[in-house]
Protein backbone atom coordinates (compact mmCIF):
# COMPACT_ATOMS: atom_id res chain seq x y z
CA UNK A 1 0.00 0.00 0.00
CA UNK A 2 1.66 3.24 -0.68
CA UNK A 3 1.93 5.97 1.55
CA UNK A 4 -1.53 8.08 -0.47
CA UNK A 5 -3.62 4.98 0.13
CA UNK A 6 -2.15 4.27 3.77
CA UNK A 7 -3.12 8.23 4.29
CA UNK A 8 -6.24 8.06 2.36
CA UNK A 9 -7.21 5.02 4.95
CA UNK A 10 -6.65 7.10 7.79
CA UNK A 11 -8.31 9.37 6.93
CA UNK A 12 -11.43 7.62 5.93
CA UNK A 13 -10.71 5.52 9.74
CA UNK A 14 -10.92 9.28 11.58
CA UNK A 15 -14.20 10.28 9.38
CA UNK A 16 -15.63 7.44 10.54
CA UNK A 17 -14.98 7.54 14.58
CA UNK A 18 -16.03 11.16 14.02
CA UNK A 19 -19.38 10.26 12.51
CA UNK A 20 -19.86 7.29 15.40
CA UNK A 21 -18.95 10.51 18.28
CA UNK A 22 -21.51 12.81 16.57
CA UNK A 23 -23.64 10.25 16.24
CA UNK A 24 -23.78 8.83 20.10
CA UNK A 25 -23.94 12.51 20.88
CA UNK A 26 -26.89 13.19 19.09
CA UNK A 27 -28.58 9.88 20.13
CA UNK A 28 -27.49 11.19 23.85
CA UNK A 29 -29.60 14.72 23.18
CA UNK A 30 -32.48 13.32 21.75
CA UNK A 31 -32.78 10.77 25.10
CA UNK A 32 -32.09 13.57 27.10
CA UNK A 33 -35.37 15.52 25.51
CA UNK A 34 -36.99 12.87 25.54
CA UNK A 35 -36.97 12.81 29.25
CA UNK A 36 -37.64 16.26 29.53
CA UNK A 37 -40.79 16.01 27.22
CA UNK A 38 -41.98 12.91 29.72
CA UNK A 39 -41.16 14.92 32.94
CA UNK A 40 -43.05 17.68 31.54
CA UNK A 41 -46.20 15.83 30.70
CA UNK A 42 -46.33 13.69 33.76
CA UNK A 43 -46.08 16.89 35.99
CA UNK A 44 -48.45 18.23 33.90
CA UNK A 45 -51.06 15.31 34.45
CA UNK A 46 -50.12 15.26 38.13
CA UNK A 47 -51.00 18.76 38.52
CA UNK A 48 -55.01 17.58 37.61
CA UNK A 49 -55.11 14.77 39.96
CA UNK A 50 -58.33 15.17 42.43
CA UNK A 51 -57.18 15.93 46.00
CA UNK A 52 -59.21 12.60 47.18
CA UNK A 53 -56.95 10.29 44.83
CA UNK A 54 -53.88 11.96 46.49
CA UNK A 55 -54.71 11.01 49.71
CA UNK A 56 -55.81 7.54 48.81
CA UNK A 57 -51.74 7.38 47.50
CA UNK A 58 -50.74 9.35 50.58
CA UNK A 59 -49.46 12.73 48.77
CA UNK A 60 -50.21 15.46 50.10
CA UNK A 61 -50.77 18.76 48.49
CA UNK A 62 -47.43 20.46 49.30
CA UNK A 63 -45.59 17.24 47.94
CA UNK A 64 -47.73 17.57 44.80
CA UNK A 65 -47.13 21.58 44.85
CA UNK A 66 -43.03 20.90 45.38
CA UNK A 67 -43.26 18.17 42.28
CA UNK A 68 -45.50 20.17 39.56
CA UNK A 69 -43.91 23.61 40.33
CA UNK A 70 -39.63 21.21 39.51
CA UNK A 71 -38.75 22.62 35.84
CA UNK A 72 -38.40 19.67 33.17
CA UNK A 73 -34.72 19.52 33.50
CA UNK A 74 -35.12 18.71 37.44
CA UNK A 75 -35.56 15.09 38.18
Amino acid sequence: MSHTATARYSSVIEARRIFIRLYDLAARARETVDIWIRRHRTRRQFAEVDACILRDCGISEAERFIEINKHFWEA
